[in-house]
Parts: C-alpha cells; structure tokens; sequence
C-alpha cells in the first residue's frame, strides 16, 4: 500500500541518494557483522541532520527500517 501525505512529492535527486546512502550503509553492516537497532538509529539520526531531509525521504526509510527490524521501535521525529 503506497500512502502519501497531502502536499507530498517525489523524492528529487539529492533525496534518492541520501536513501541510495542509507540502503549502502545497511547493507555494509549486514555484509560485516550484523546490524543491530543501534546502527539503525545511528543512521536514521544521520540522515535527519541532513539539509536535504524532507518528509518523503523520512517515510521511505520508515518503510524501509519497518522490514528490516521487524518489532522494534525507532525515532523519526526531528529533536
């Protein structure tokens, strides 16, 4: 199911590489020793801190986050 929020867009170019960046650090850790809800969290506060950070980019990594740890919570909201 694909939910958008009123007034979302599509992630521009600086976006999908930030969510390009995230997918290849996961994907590092998974490949090096596992990865675990902290380096989840580490990632996703990384990427909030970024300029280029919008709502939409936030959703497709909550989507993102939600398969790969299955029952755990993590923080999205901005500090």
């Amino acid at each position: 199911m694909d939910v958008t929020h009123p007034g979302s867009k599509p992630l521009d170019a600086d976006q999908q590489s930030l969510l390009e960046t995230f997918r290849s650090k996961v994907d590092s850790r998974i490949s090096s020793h596992g990865l675990t809800a902290a380096d989840v969290q580490m990632f996703v506060d990384e990427i909030k801190k970024h300029p280029d950070v919008s709502v939409e980019l936030l959703d497709a990594i909550r989507g993102e986050v939600a398969t790969l740890m299955q029952g755990q919570r993590f923080s999205f909201d901005f500090d």
